[in-house]
């Protein structure tokens, strides 16, 4: 009898088990490896994003103490010494916070790190205008086993833009603006100027989200400054520059601010007739409930107040003598805001009618997004020193009117800050 043998099948496992602890011990290095390279690409990005941030801090607080304002970008940002000195604040910054946490960092692109800084304006209907801190880090991770794989270096390249915007003033710097979208209808939407005198905007821009018209043939000319609209114009003939059709209304977050605080212990609250009798007004912060009303030969004057008008409307005739200015930044005048002269909620419908006499004068930001404002000349140069923000703007009368946008004598938001990697 024939017996057939069979070679053994013995120790065949231990081949397959050697084979997949290889395996799986090379997964475990790799994971190893690649875990180290993630931690120090995590570190250099934190070690960027906080070197960046650092130098736009120093940038805005520089800015901030040497009145670095929107403004200070005309003529080009890189011929303007205090932002020049703004950038290299934020350099020096940069490149202490990044060996704070163990990069060395310079101005020079050769060696991958460095930090660099730019000024610049770009153009989306308004101007955005700001200085870029953008740090940049390259490290390499030291690894065992990777190596087997990869003969070359794992190397981590990071950067990040800190993005630094000045203090601005409301609606990008406009003077005269009306957020009304509405096209034209009569004489009742948008940007009005009527009256057959001469009406100059200086130093701030025209702008209306729906109509621009004129009426009665003034003459509308605006020095340093664009006239720009959303919908329609009539007669753009009458404006200088010519009227450019913008892409879209301006946003929002250009116009609104945190209410001035009524609720304040040291708020000034009270009816419309109380409020006529209490010139000359002690600076701060006074708020009015119902219609207000100043009839010629009337006198008030108030320096360095902010007036809220809750609910009612406001008409100064002419011949009124009103001087009334706007409190500046520095010392604090809370409750009263700073280069706030006028505050309209959005909840109040009514028109402020501003007039005066050849003695009036008012400074600061008049803004009532949801009134109309109409405002009439009186032939003075200096008499409206003022930013005007209405849900209708109405200008013109039978005087010549000046309206002077300084961005310093008017509301401002502060110098911020934005990251983004």
């Amino acid at each position: 009898m024939n017996i057939k043998r069979h070679a053994s099948e013995k120790g065949q496992a231990v081949i397959f088990l050697v084979v997949g602890l290889v395996v799986f011990l090379g997964f475990i290095a790799l994971a190893v490896d690649g875990g180290m390279a993630y931690s120090d690409r995590r570190h250099a990005q934190n070690s960027a994003d906080s070197a960046s941030l650092a130098g736009g801090a120093a940038a805005s607080i520089y800015m901030e103490e040497h009145n670095v304002f929107y403004s200070s970008w005309q003529g080009g940002c890189q011929n303007n010494s205090s932002i020049y000195n703004a950038r290299l604040e934020a350099v020096q910054a940069a490149i202490n916070r990044a060996a704070a946490n163990g990069f060395e960092i310079d101005t020079d692109p050769a060696d991958g790190s460095w930090v660099e800084t730019t000024c610049g304006v770009t153009n989306l209907g308004y101007e955005d205008r700001y200085i870029d801190v953008t740090v940049h880090i390259e490290s390499t991770t030291e690894t065992t086993f990777a190596k087997l794989l990869f003969p070359s270096d794992l190397v981590n390249r990071v950067d990040a833009t800190t993005r630094i915007r000045p203090r601005a003033p409301l609606v990008f710097g406009n003077a005269v603006v009306a957020l009304n979208p509405a096209n034209c209808q009569g004489q009742q939407n948008g940007a009005g100027f009527h009256g057959s005198v001469d009406i100059y905007v200086d130093g701030g821009g025209i702008f209306s989200n729906g109509c621009l018209k004129g009426d009665g043939g003034p003459n509308v000319d605006v020095i340093n400054g664009s006239v720009s609209y959303v919908g329609q114009v009539n007669d753009p003939q009458l404006f200088s520059p010519a009227p450019v059709q913008a892409p879209s209304p301006l946003p929002p977050h250009s116009y609104e601010i945190d209410p001035p605080n009524c609720a304040h212990a040291d708020a000034w609250n009270g009816t419309a007739s109380q409020f006529e009798k209490l010139s000359p007004l002690d600076p701060g912060l006074y708020c009015v409930s119902g219609d207000v009303k100043f009839n010629a030969k009337d006198e008030f004057t108030g320096i360095g107040v902010t007036i809220v008008f809750l609910d009612g409307k406001v008409t100064i005739n002419g011949g009124a003598m009103m001087q009334l200015k706007a409190p500046e930044r520095s010392p604090d005048p809370s409750p009263a805001v700073p280069g706030l002269l006028i505050y309209a909620p959005p909840t109040n419908h009514n028109t402020i009618q501003i007039n005066g006499n050849s003695e009036s004068f008012f400074t600061g930001t008049v803004l009532a997004a949801g009134a109309n404002i109409d405002m009439s000349g009186n032939g003075d140069l200096d008499a409206y020193q003022v930013q005007l923000i209405g849900w209708n703007v109405e200008v013109g009368g039978t005087a010549d009117a000046y309206v002077t946008f300084d961005d310093k004598k008017n509301f401002s938001r502060p110098t911020n800050i934005e990251l983004s990697e």
